[in-house]
């Protein structure tokens, strides 16, 4: 019994400190993006890729070890989709991740370093989109847990 609270308590706590790293990329996207900026951008996009794994890692266990069982979840189109949501929001987590990548190289090497707003402000936009799917997925795991989509 432990057990199982002890893996919802980490699923819960990576879940919500990939959405706070993800909170801090859009945070720090409405600032001028500067060395530093572009330092903190790639940390905060790690530290949401590793929360992701964290996520994924305990939501494994938990399908399979704990709850209802993994035929149950399985079968449920809402949970379904909620990994749907999942997968599209890791798909467009590539976007930033790979110009995070990118300015964090060209900060290294440029003093200088200011990227083009057009690239900035693309980059933000899809983290509001990651964002806001994201809002669904707790919505789509409550419903699944509750037994709809069943």
């Amino acid at each position: 019994m432990i057990a199982s609270a002890l893996f919802d308590y980490l699923h819960l706590l990576s879940a919500g400190l990939g959405a706070g790293m993800l909170l801090v990329e859009h945070w720090l996207l409405r600032r001028p993006v500067d060395r530093i900026q572009a330092r903190l951008l790639g940390l905060a996009d790690l530290t949401w890729l590793l929360a992701l794994i964290g996520s994924a890692a305990t939501g494994l266990a938990k399908l399979n070890h704990f709850g209802l069982g993994s035929a149950y979840y399985l079968s449920n189109h809402l949970f379904l989709l909620k990994l749907g949501v999942l997968g599209i929001v890791v798909a467009v987590a590539l976007v930033p991740t790979r110009q995070f990548i990118r300015w964090g190289r060209e900060a290294r090497l440029a003093p200088a370093f200011a990227p083009l707003s057009r690239d900035v402000e693309r980059v933000r936009a899809v983290v509001s989109l990651e964002l806001g799917l994201l809002a669904l997925v707790p919505f789509l795991a409550v419903l699944a847990g509750q037994g709809y989509g069943a």
